[in-house]
């Protein structure tokens, strides 16, 4: 029986409990500083102890439920409970842990490190013999059961205990250790040039390549940012060969019209005054031009009568 399984049984022994309840006894108590009892296992514990037969569960296993159930003790597990508290009264139990474990391999550890374990574990010794003296103080002025009060005074007991040796052991101790041997300095192992790693930044870098510094802008003074002006003026846009005139004005749909209307009757005026220029007219140069001034008049004059027959035509109709 481990001593979670005991440590429940014996507080069901003391009178039917909830589940809930349980949670609440062992905090009080501070059984969880010496028994792994978790919030979880807690309730798998009783379970399995009702499986055994060793206590008996009102209500309905199948809900799940186990917090909302109440337990009492059975005649079997009085019997496992009184068999178990004499076993454990009278065999004597070995105090070993780890601790003695490392005392076995002292020799593996240089006089300084030994000196900080055993630093850091009489330190740790001393946190928690206060912390169960408070403990054990307000167990007492709640007035705690007589066996409750027994376990935190052998718990108490023993750390004052382990406390006094560990300081007597360390006194004994030093007396023999032998001194810190010197710290070993090596010299730095040259490195051949050419096997060195050279940075980008680093000043013999093959890959550094200097950079001149942007001087002052003409007409700009000294300490000025570029764009800036002295009267606190907002910093004028540099101007570059991509870059884009926005026209001051984008004419409408009507303004396009009338605009291609006034290019038409330019050019109709610029062939009237062609056509009447006495320089242009072939006639007057005479360079025979008769007979292109008389096939002119004739394409006229079939233009006109083609024009008045459709007009006719459209009238018939």
């Amino acid at each position: 029986m481990t001593d979670a399984e005991l440590a429940v049984l014996s507080i069901v022994a003391e009178g039917p409990v909830y589940g809930q309840d349980l949670q609440t006894i062992i905090t009080q108590r501070g059984l969880r500083e010496w028994t792994q009892i978790g919030v979880s296992s807690l309730y798998y514990v009783l379970e399995k102890l009702e499986r055994q037969g060793l206590i008996e569960g009102r209500g309905n296993p199948a809900t799940r439920e186990t917090p909302r159930r109440q337990f009492q003790l059975t005649p079997a597990g009085f019997g496992v409970l009184q068999t178990a508290v004499a076993d454990l009264l009278s065999t004597p139990r070995e105090y070993g842990n780890g601790f003695e474990l490392g005392l076995a391999n002292l020799h593996v550890l240089r006089p300084a490190q030994i000196r900080t374990a055993f630093f850091a574990y009489r330190q740790e010794l001393l946190s928690r013999l206060t912390q169960t003296r408070e403990r054990w103080q307000q167990l007492q002025d709640s007035k705690a059961p007589f066996q409750i009060d027994a376990i935190f005074g052998h718990h108490a007991a023993m750390l004052e205990a382990e406390l006094e040796w560990i300081t007597e052991f360390i006194d004994a101790w030093e007396a023999q250790a032998p001194p810190d041997p010197p710290p070993h300095y090596t010299d730095p192992i040259t490195i051949p040039r050419m096997k060195q790693v050279v940075l980008p930044h680093h000043p013999d870098s093959p890959h550094r390549v200097p950079t001149r510094p942007l001087g002052p802008r003409p007409g700009m003074e000294t300490g000025q940012s570029e764009g800036a002006t002295d009267l606190g003026e907002a910093p004028t846009i540099k101007e570059t060969t991509l870059s884009a005139r926005t026209p001051p004005h984008l004419p409408t749909e009507s303004e396009k019209l009338a605009e291609d209307d006034v290019s038409t009757a330019g050019e109709l005026d610029l062939d009237g005054v062609h056509d009447s220029d006495p320089s242009s007219d072939p006639s007057i140069n005479g360079d025979g031009g008769d007979e292109e001034w008389s096939e002119r008049e004739t394409l006229a004059a079939d233009d006109i009568l083609n024009e008045e027959k459709m007009d006719t035509d459209e009238d018939e109709r």
